[in-house]
């Protein structure tokens, strides 16, 4: 099993410091031990730590020289530095800090709070790193969606809007633009909040696209996208605007409509969405055909909560399926005793 514990590394030349942070540590971080500044140099540029625990007074290179020569390393220039300074050197922690230090810890060390600002630091580090890698991931998308058709124009502005908006990428599909799982949730919330004190129903549809498989393995995924960004584009162009649509899979879509007044509105609205969906599109030449199996269940009849009433929906979706597809079943809700 590979050991996922974040590395820190230990730049001290006094033996009762490494072992007291390795012997506070060692359960929760892997630890590096050095005991000069050449030395941690040296073991960062082999294998970079994620953070970087570094007394000034040594022999050698000092604590600021070393500090200075990880920043200016673009390889470890990120990696957090905490100085480990006395108490009376006030005057060292403002020069740890102007030189790139992240924290500092101060002789004597109380080990429980050096614990936690560690850890802090530590989180902070692997969130950055996170976001790193959202940007890297959004690039990768937004270089794909230049090559696709004019269908996919709409998901490549979504995208774009959103490049510097890492809030807007936890909560949007990248490929279609609309709402994923995680809004949609949220939007569940509240609607069903406001379905109670307006007492009129909600109704929430899980549905998946007929032949979506078939067009994806034989014609490629590129084609599939399009598939789904077409899709989503006619579904908006017939669905109110205070109506959800969300990407929660592949081709796996759930919808809320809210505001009904009667269950017959909500069939009204389903019967436009299935015969919208089936209507043949020309892809690269390509005539293409897929349809829609839905399943619907309605609150507060279903007086379920949010995660339940998403799996109802789901489950009245495979009876659609069941039932020849290109239709959509009612929840047969059970009331509560």
């Amino acid at each position: 099993m590979n050991d996922q514990r974040r590395v820190i590394l230990i730049v001290d030349d006094t033996p009762s410091n490494l072992s007291l942070f390795g012997a506070a540590l060692q359960k929760e971080f892997k630890i590096q031990i050095a005991t000069s500044g050449e030395e941690g140099l040296s073991i960062a540029a082999t294998t970079p730590p994620d953070l970087i625990l570094l007394d000034i007074m040594m022999p050698g290179i000092d604590g600021y020289e070393t500090c200075r020569r990880f920043k200016a390393d673009p390889r470890l220039s990120q990696i957090p530095i905490i100085f480990i300074t006395a108490l009376t050197e006030h005057e060292a922690e403002s020069i740890g800090l102007e030189l790139g230090a992240a924290d500092y810890i101060t002789k004597p060390v109380n080990i429980r709070i050096a614990r936690q600002r560690i850890r802090n630091l530590v989180d902070r580090e692997r969130l950055r790193q996170e976001v790193e890698a959202s940007r890297d991931q959004l690039q990768i998308y937004k270089d794909h969606l230049e090559e696709l058709v004019q269908a996919r124009t709409l998901a490549l502005s979504i995208a774009q809007a959103h490049a510097n908006d890492l809030e807007g990428i936890a909560y949007y599909d990248p490929l279609t633009g609309i709402p994923n799982r995680r809004l949609l949730i949220d939007r569940l919330h509240q609607s069903m909040i406001k379905a109670e004190r307006t007492e009129q129903l909600l109704a929430i549809c899980y549905f998946d696209l007929d032949g979506f498989k078939p067009i994806n393995d034989q014609m490629g995924h590129d084609v599939g996208d399009e598939v789904l960004v077409e899709t989503v584009r006619r579904l908006k162009n017939i669905l109110r605007e205070y109506d959800t649509l969300a990407r929660v899979g592949g081709d796996e879509f759930i919808l809320l409509l809210s505001d009904l007044d009667q269950d017959t509105q909500c069939y009204e609205i389903l019967e436009r969405v299935l015969a919208i969906i089936r209507i043949p599109m020309t892809l690269r030449n390509n005539l293409v055909s897929v349809s829609a199996s839905l399943g619907v269940t309605l609150f507060p009849q279903d007086d379920a909560e949010v995660y339940d009433l998403i799996r109802h929906a789901d489950q009245a979706m495979y009876k659609a399926k069941h039932s020849g597809k290109n239709c959509f079943v009612l929840y047969a809700a059970h009331p509560k005793p």
